[in-house]
């Protein structure tokens, strides 16, 4: 899980990996994609960068498109109350821990909730290609999981 004792830190490498991922060519959804090959690693970053920097993968999210993508934080499930649909998450605190960000993921495969999952609550690392897309109108955006660890 995501730790907060990173907060003291005072060093940019985060935001140079974040920038690296941004900046490097995105990999056409047709060809074979190496995906033991990680464009943007926020494990390796501090709560505040992770936190700054899933909030940018909102805000521009076309940047990060097709990038393989590594994060850790905390499993959850979340019901849609009008469809039914379950979603599922990583969550990330913030270094201060009193505000979180939650990225959907989708793990590819034939998996069953809850049977092989974690638990809610139970610190979870996925890997998988950042994608988005249009419903209604509205645009999404999700990991498509490759590995799921917990």
């Amino acid at each position: 899980m995501i730790s907060c004792k990173a907060k003291n830190k005072t060093d940019n490498a985060g935001l140079q990996a974040a920038n690296s991922a941004k900046t490097q060519s995105t990999v056409s959804q047709t060809a074979p994609r190496d995906l033991s090959k990680i464009d943007l690693d926020l494990t390796q970053m501090s709560a505040t960068m992770i936190y700054s920097t899933m909030f940018d993968m909102l805000v521009m999210a076309e940047d990060y498109i097709e990038k393989n993508i590594k994060v850790s934080g905390w499993f959850e499930t979340y019901t849609d109350p009008q469809t039914g649909e379950l979603y599922y998450a990583v969550v990330v605190p913030d270094a201060t821990a009193c505000c979180q960000q939650g990225m959907e993921f989708v793990w590819q495969g034939n998996h069953n909730y809850p049977d092989d999952y974690p638990q809610p609550g139970q610190d979870i690392t996925v890997t998988g290609i950042y994608k988005m897309i249009e419903n209604n109108g509205i645009t999404y955006t999700y990991l498509e999981a490759s590995k799921v660890e917990f």
